[in-house]
This record gives structure tokens, C-alpha cells and sequence, in this order.
């Protein structure tokens, strides 16, 4: 009985799993990690070959030499089942040609997930150009592009990406043009990603690019330098979008056409002197005119002060992050254009814009906002210090909700004992009616049920 318990104990659990499994369970791993399994046992020499994922980097491996033989290698000895994710990321391998050959290995195999990153920087420390090889355009199973390099494109006229539905882009210097010829060449594509770094612009580059995609759902840009630049501006012309998220640093001219169908936008303008520039008003104003249908919002900006803000008719969720610059009048604002406002986040952050006055003083608006007597059920306020400002505003959300529910403080610096916060709030009720606080405190969050 003990010589068959021990059998049990010992027995590969593992290596008893069906093949599907193992293939899914060793897709996590690198490329190298699933070939070194064929030394296990017997049973697991062939398994790597049919995984359905290879990932290959030269991180832990600058050899040039080796690295490149390795994939040969794994390319030439796999079976012929189909690859359905291929990652390639290199900065050693300056075989261009070579590269091509990898990626069209896998569009033979009838690829589904393609990511390669291909950097080499030659002798002038200038980023070698890649250029994406054609079958990547014409391939029938291509589902899901990433693109990390210094890329160009030579597209042909037709028959681009035909099943093409979410494309990542990473700009670091762009190709001219590249960007134009690649968003026009994606007609089904449904999610797309733009992000660029630091050293995306020289001194005087420009950015300029449309994206027309009649099937874009979800649009995700973020863009970040610290460069000054001549212009940077993009277009979007995306009859279907709903989802939109836009992060900039330092703010860029963003033209919308035909979204209509918008649902969630989320904007981050982290640029701190955006008030010194006189059009970024004019964009602001725009930018918030175009996206005025939406049901959730989530806004950041440090300067919003001088721009209109139109009626959001449709608005039932807002999340807004309010800087020590002027914060006050743009919640006020945004309360009173938005009727159907059911759900309001506010986060306090402490940074003072150059040229911002320190003058936080709230004042309440000349009439309650209707949204406040008729749709807000609950508010939440992060960042919250108990500050002379911020206990007045919170008042005053607390005696003008009607019908408010609920209204949470998170918050990690109270600049004042619980204690007393409670006692300040719970003076807040209107005589007509009762109204029950319960008051909880964590270091985090201190909670008010109305």
C-alpha cells in the first residue's frame, strides 16, 4: 500500500495533461524557455514544436550570431502547425532581409497576432529604417499588429489587412508619410493605439496624420515630450467610435469628424503651461464641443479655465481631476451643463500652473445646478484634506442633493481629526428633513451614507 502511494506521489501530474493544454500553458513562456522542455522527458521532445506562440528577444541574448540561428532553427524545424501570436524584439540584428524572412514565415503559417520591434542604430547613431515586408499587408489571418520600429510603408493600392482589427503604433521618429499610408490601409479595423515618447520630435519636426477608419471603435492616443515643436496635429474620422482616450504632454491640435456614436472619453492634458498659449482655449473649446454626446467622462487638464463648456445632454458619469489652478469655476461649470449628471468622481491634486493664482476659495453658483436636485446619487472625492475650500464645497453638495445617496472621501493626509470633520458635515442637513450619516474612517478612505 505504501510502494502505491508513493507511485501516486511521484507520478507527473504535468506531463499527464492533453497536448492543447501544455501548447496553452508553455504559450506564456519565451520562444528559448519552451525549447529547453524537450530535455524533461520523452514525452515532452516534440510538444515545443507545435506551441502556438513564439516569442523570441535578444535582451538576455545580444549574441547577433546565435540569436538569429536560434530562430532559424526554431522556424525551420517546427511543424506545420499554424503560429497564432509572433513577438520579435531586436536590437542587435541588423539583417533587415533576414527579418523579413522571419515575419514571413509567420504569415505562412497563417499568423494571427503579429509584434515585432526591430531597432539597430548604425554607425552615425541613427535608427536604421524598417520597412514592413508585403505579406504583412496581404496576409488573410492578420488580426492583431503591433509596430515598435522606425518603420516606412510601401503599401499596395488594394487588398490591405482585409481582416485587420486592432493595430498598435509606437512613434519614436516617423517615417514621412508612413503614418498617413498605414491608417488609410485598415478597413475593418476596429482598436487602435497610437504612442509616442520622448524623442518622437526633433527640434523642428512635424506630426501630422488622419486616421479614417469607418469600423474604429475604441481610439486610445497618448503622447509625451518634453521637446518643443512646430506642429503637431491629428485628425479623426471615425463614424462608429465610442470609445475615445486622448493623453497628451504637451498639448497637440486633435480634430474629431462624424462621432456621434461616442459613449466613454477619457482626456488627460497634462501640458503645465497651456495656459500661456493663447489656441490651446480655441482647441480646448473644440475639443469638448465634438465630445459633448457622451454618457461617461473622465477629465484632466491643468488650464481649462478659458474654454466654453458646452451642454452635456447625455452626461451620466464624470470623473474629473481638478489641479490647484482655477479648479473651482471648471466643476461649476460642468455642473451646471450637464442636467442628467447621476455619478460625479472629483480628485484633488496639489500642483500650482505658473501664473495660477493661490486663491482656492469656493463660492457657491448663483442657482443649485438641476443636476444636483434631480439626478447626482452619489459623489466620491479623492485626495481630500479637509481643507477650508474643500469642506465648503463638500457642504454644499451634502445641503443641495436631493437625492443624493452617498458620498465618499478617500483620502491618506486629513489635515483635521475625524471627529471633527463629522461633526462640521453632520451640521449639514435640512431641518425639513432627517437625514442618517454613517461615518467610517480608514487610512484611506473616510465614507459619509446619506
Amino acid at each position: 500500500m505504501a510502494e502505491v502511494q508513493a507511485k501516486r506521489v511521484n507520478r507527473d501530474r504535468i506531463s499527464a495533461l492533453p497536448d492543447a493544454i501544455l501548447y496553452h500553458i508553455l504559450s506564456f513562456l519565451k520562444t528559448e524557455d519552451i525549447v529547453m522542455t524537450i530535455f524533461l522527458s520523452r514525452r515532452w521532445k516534440n510538444i515545443w514544436a507545435s506551441v502556438p506562440s513564439l516569442d523570441f528577444c535578444d535582451e538576455e541574448n545580444p549574441d547577433t550570431i546565435s540569436f538569429s540561428r536560434f530562430i532559424d532553427n526554431v522556424l525551420f524545424f517546427r511543424d506545420s502547425t499554424d503560429i497564432q501570436k509572433f513577438r520579435l524584439h531586436s536590437t542587435s540584428v541588423e539583417d533587415f532581409d533576414r527579418v523579413c524572412g522571419w515575419i514571413g514565415a509567420a504569415i505562412r503559417r497563417n499568423v494571427a497576432e503579429l509584434n515585432p520591434s526591430v531597432e539597430y542604430y548604425g554607425d552615425d547613431n541613427e535608427p536604421q529604417i524598417f520597412e514592413l515586408p508585403q505579406s504583412v499587408f496581404t496576409s488573410k489571418t492578420l488580426r492583431v499588429l503591433h509596430l515598435w520600429s522606425s518603420f516606412t510603408i510601401d503599401a499596395p493600392a488594394s487588398g490591405c489587412f482585409s481582416n485587420l482589427k486592432s493595430l498598435f503604433v509606437f512613434i519614436d521618429r516617423p517615417v514621412t508619410n508612413s503614418m498617413e499610408k498605414l491608417f488609410s490601409s485598415c478597413p475593418v479595423l476596429e482598436d487602435l493605439c497610437i504612442h509616442g515618447n520622448d524623442g518622437m520630435y526633433g527640434d523642428e519636426a512635424v506630426l501630422n496624420f488622419t486616421v479614417s477608419a469607418p469600423e474604429l471603435k475604441t481610439l486610445k492616443v497618448d503622447l509625451y515630450t518634453h521637446k518643443h515643436y512646430e506642429k503637431c496635429n491629428f485628425r479623426i474620422a471615425a463614424p462608429k467610435l465610442e470609445n475615445f482616450h486622448l493623453s497628451q504632454d504637451p498639448s497637440t491640435d486633435c480634430y474629431l469628424e462624424n462621432v456621434k456614436s461616442l459613449v466613454r472619453v477619457t482626456i488627460d492634458l497634462q501640458d503645465h503651461f497651456a495656459g500661456e498659449d493663447c489656441l490651446f482655449f480655441i482647441h480646448g473649446t473644440a475639443l469638448l464641443a465634438v465630445i459633448s454626446n457622451v454618457i461617461y467622462l473622465s477629465l484632466s487638464a491643468h488650464c481649462l479655465k478659458g474654454c466654453c463648456v458646452p451642454f452635456f445632454d447625455k452626461l451620466s458619469r464624470l470623473e474629473l481631476v481638478l489641479y490647484n489652478c482655477y479648479y473651482w469655476e471648471l466643476l461649476k461649470e460642468l455642473l451646471r451643463r450637464s442636467p442628467k449628471l447621476e455619478f460625479l468622481v472629483i480628485e484633488l491634486k496639489d500642483f500650482m500652473c505658473p501664473g495660477a493664482s493661490s486663491d482656492h476659495e469656493w463660492s457657491p453658483p448663483e442657482s443649485v445646478p438641476k443636476c444636483l436636485l434631480t439626478k447626482i446619487k452619489t459623489v466620491s472625492i479623492r485626495g481630500f484634506k479637509g481643507k477650508l475650500d474643500e469642506m465648503d464645497m463638500a457642504k454644499y453638495l451634502l445641503k443641495n442633493g436631493d437625492i443624493l445617496k452617498m458620498m465618499t472621501f478617500h483620502t491618506k493626509d486629513l489635515l483635521r481629526t475625524k471627529e471633527e470633520l463629522y461633526k462640521e458635515l453632520s451640521m449639514c442637513q435640512w431641518v425639513q428633513r432627517i437625514v442618517k450619516l454613517n461615518f467610517t474612517l480608514t487610512i484611506r478612505m473616510m465614507a459619509f451614507h446619506v
